[in-house]
């Protein structure tokens, strides 16, 4: 009975590491930019109301800049990083969701709304990591060097998979542009 007891117990551990977060992923490069010649880059916050989960998003998108060879430089970057996060919650029939905040979607050109989840009790979540790659010279005539976005449906909230979208988002950085679909495990985005 105990051995049965433990192997029934393994194999519940070894599925809990095997959760995946299937996602599809959009680049836009600008076009003729060589990020060669750029390598060092800050970031910047967007909204204190999200702070917390922000800068989790922020940490997460640094180590992969890092490990692609990057800098981070607060004082003299070559670009800024700018991560919006947006998760809207469905309800089971289908029909309502809730969202709490507007903000402009660099990647459409137009208003959308994302922002936090307000309650937990929806069956599914649609989860959404935007990065932009800004140049520091003026904040209100930027210059879009680079965007992705990540998406994602989940049981999950963007508290728990939000890293593993960064990951994706950044994951073909800067090579690739279009739209991709990809599978990463959970555990590795820790």
């Amino acid at each position: 009975m105990q051995k049965l007891l433990l192997v029934v117990m393994l194999f519940v551990m070894s599925l809990s590491g095997c959760v995946y977060v299937d996602m599809n992923i959009q680049n836009k490069p600008t076009p003729g930019l060589d990020f060669k010649t750029v390598h060092t880059f800050a970031y910047k916050k967007a909204d204190d109301s999200k702070s917390t989960l922000e800068t989790v998003l922020l940490e997460a998108a640094r180590a992969e800049l890092e490990a692609k060879g990057f800098r981070y430089d607060s004082e003299n970057p070559d670009f800024l990083l700018i991560v919006n996060f947006g998760s809207k919650s469905v309800i089971e029939r289908g029909v309502t969701y809730k969202r709490d905040t507007n903000k402009y979607d660099l990647l459409q050109n137009t208003y959308a709304n994302i922002g936090v989840v307000k309650t937990g009790d929806e069956a599914r979540n649609d989860n959404t990591v935007k990065v932009y790659m800004v140049t520091p010279e003026n904040e209100n005539l930027r210059t879009y060097l680079w965007r992705g976005s990540a998406t994602s449906n989940d049981q999950d909230g963007l508290g728990i998979v939000g890293k593993c979208l960064v990951k994706g988002a950044l994951l073909k950085f800067p090579e690739a542009s279009g739209d991709f679909r990809e599978k990463i495990r959970l555990g590795t985005c820790e």
